[in-house]
């Protein structure tokens, strides 16, 4: 009796520190601001259609020709929208760790044409990552493709300029 009681308590202690690791979510992190939106490389005047989000509100740019092309980290935000378009993109501030640790290469960012790109710049206790792209490879991690498709729904619902680029076996 003690050797099948033994047993019994073997095979409960080896099931109990056995981990599936198909069910382990991706490390994210939860970070300060998102500023995201399209810029475009082939115009005059104003060449963005950003937005910031962080964890309070959720803001338009300026729509200015003010501010200078290419810092679009610097881009300037004076329009605040409601509390339904902030809820709807406030999933973008969890960010998968290899996107704001830079471990993305340049395989996973696929730039395709040169007019229009979508833009991501994301920013954790003074440390910034920008990334410029038409979008995800196939092969990136499912973590960084669930990223971009949420970027994409959320820059959707708040009109902005898109094409699409969710089925990207078909540029491959």
């Amino acid at each position: 009796m003690k050797k099948y009681l033994f047993s019994l308590l073997s095979v409960i202690s080896i099931l109990s520190c056995s981990k599936n690791d198909d069910n382990t979510e991706p490390e994210t992190q939860q970070v300060d601001k998102v500023i995201f939106g399209g810029i475009y490389g082939m115009c005059a005047g104003d060449c963005r259609d950003l937005y910031m989000i962080n964890k309070k509100v959720l803001l338009k740019d300026a729509d200015s020709e003010l501010d200078e092309y290419g810092e679009w980290s610097s881009t300037t935000f004076n329009e605040e929208l409601d509390l339904e378009n902030f809820n709807n993109s406030s999933d973008l501030l969890k960010v998968p760790s290899e996107l704001l640790d830079g471990d993305l290469t340049q395989e996973d960012l696929v730039q395709s044409w040169a007019d229009v790109d979508y833009y991501i710049y994301i920013e954790k206790d003074g440390k910034s990552e920008e990334i410029i792209l038409d979008h995800i490879h196939k092969n990136a991690s499912p973590a960084v493709k669930k990223y971009f498709k949420n970027f994409l729904k959320s820059y959707k619902e708040l009109g902005g300029y898109m094409i699409d680029t969710t089925n990207v076996e078909r540029y491959y």
